[in-house]
């Protein structure tokens, strides 16, 4: 039973990882000389909004950094409910290389113990899911902020075309005003 859910996980992860145009592997990462059993996401998106949306969501699951070692940052001891409730070693880098950005990923449950999916397939499940969720949070992210600064361009837009009518208001009201001058004064004609 356990090698059909193994089979399973292997042929549905790379179909889930295709789905969002993203490519995530399994395999070895090296940190330096130390090799991690982890993963590997290659997102079409900058370096920075990779790293962007990965610092939100660990700013947002309270997690606090341990150490960084060889460009990866280190979470020892932490409970991560979008990946895991139990708690855990988290590893992550990101870097670029030819136009798109990789994101080295590994997780371990103490004493090295890398999580792969012939170890735990539901964990391994869990971390191919968040990656691609990842990919959707930055797409999303960046449609957000396309949207924000169409609004803000609406919003000046709006600023100017209100000062330009008040302007206007106060232009036509001194015409009145000189108009009504005008007709106030009293004709004189010659003899």
């Amino acid at each position: 039973m356990r090698i059909i859910r193994l089979l399973f996980v292997a042929l549905l992860l790379p179909v889930l990882a295709g789905a969002q145009g993203i490519n995530i592997k399994e395999g070895t990462i090296k940190m330096g000389k130390t090799k991690l059993q982890g993963f590997t996401a290659t997102y079409q998106h900058p370096k920075n909004l990779v790293t962007d949306n990965m610092e939100k969501n660990i700013a947002d699951a309270h997690l606090k950094r341990s150490s960084r070692k060889k460009g990866f940052s280190i979470y020892r001891g932490a409970a991560w409910t979008a990946i895991s409730a139990n708690k855990a070693d988290y590893y992550y880098k990101v870097k670029s290389k030819k136009g798109q950005t990789m994101l080295s990923f590994a997780v371990s449950k103490g004493y090295d113990n890398y999580v792969t999916s012939v170890n735990d397939a539901t964990l391994a499940a869990n971390i191919t899911r968040y990656l691609q969720n990842l990919d959707a949070q930055i797409v999303t992210n960046e449609q957000i902020k396309t949207k924000e600064g169409e609004l803000k361009q609406i919003q000046q837009n709006n600023d100017a075309l209100n000062k330009q009518l008040s302007e206007s208001q106060k232009e036509q009201k001194k015409k009145n005003s000189e108009l009504n001058t005008l007709k106030k004064q009293p004709v004189l004609f010659d003899k």
